[in-house]
């Protein structure tokens, strides 16, 4: 019980400090901080952007550090998971498509997940005043302010930018399909169709209703 309590009082600390630090800033850039769900969220065009944080409790015996926090970066778009859901021909709510990207922040600017591991209190604040902040204002919020439309995202698609390819293959072609058909762009839509399902005998028949709409077979 001890454990659970000091996790969830670590828990409502990171969330106060990340307010009272980080809030201000991020209200220049247009976000707005929910702290209920631990995060800053913001509308710019096609997207609903979010940076999210979150913290576990170590769990090995030689970890020493509070906890980890880790930080996703979503964009979200209700447009293009419904019509996502539809062409997946998805039947029950566990099957449909809920988020475009969710991603650790460190597959944003390279190639692997990173998190921050503080032993006190006092090193939290100090990491999300210098460490955290820094790295989300050079290099995040550039970023996402240059993704607000689908045509941009679908660029990083058509660069394999790695925070794209998180997903499994079918989940990114998938997105990438329904982005193209949002654009009235068919022929790039039966392009990554044909790439990314027409190969494999699982997705073929997985996704055999979407590939006969876009006439692939």
């Amino acid at each position: 019980m001890l454990k659970i309590m000091e996790t969830k009082e670590i828990k409502t600390l990171l969330r106060t400090n990340l307010e009272s630090i980080l809030s201000k800033t991020f209200a220049q850039y247009g976000f707005k901080w929910k702290k209920s769900s631990c995060k800053f969220q913001r509308k710019m065009e096609d997207f609903e952007q979010s940076i999210l944080f979150f913290f576990s409790p170590a769990k090995l015996f030689d970890d020493k550090s509070l906890g980890h926090i880790d930080i996703m970066i979503r964009l979200d778009s209700k447009e293009i998971n419904k019509l996502a859901t539809i062409l997946k021909g998805a039947e029950t709510k566990f099957d449909s498509i809920e988020t475009v990207v969710n991603v650790n922040v460190g597959l944003i600017f390279g190639k692997k997940a990173i998190n921050w591991k503080p032993i006190s209190i006092e090193e939290m604040n100090r990491l999300i005043e210098t460490d955290i902040k820094s790295l989300l204002v050079e290099k995040i919020v550039p970023f996402l302010n240059d993704r607000g439309n689908i045509r941009k995202v679908l660029n990083d698609f058509e660069n394999t930018e790695p925070y794209f390819f998180s997903n499994s293959n079918d989940v990114v072609a998938l997105l990438a399909i329904t982005m193209y058909s949002m654009l009235n762009d068919h022929e790039s839509a039966r392009k990554v169709a044909a790439k990314y399902y027409l190969p494999d005998e699982i997705y073929r028949k997985k996704y055999k209703t979407l590939l006969h709409q876009l006439n692939c077979i």
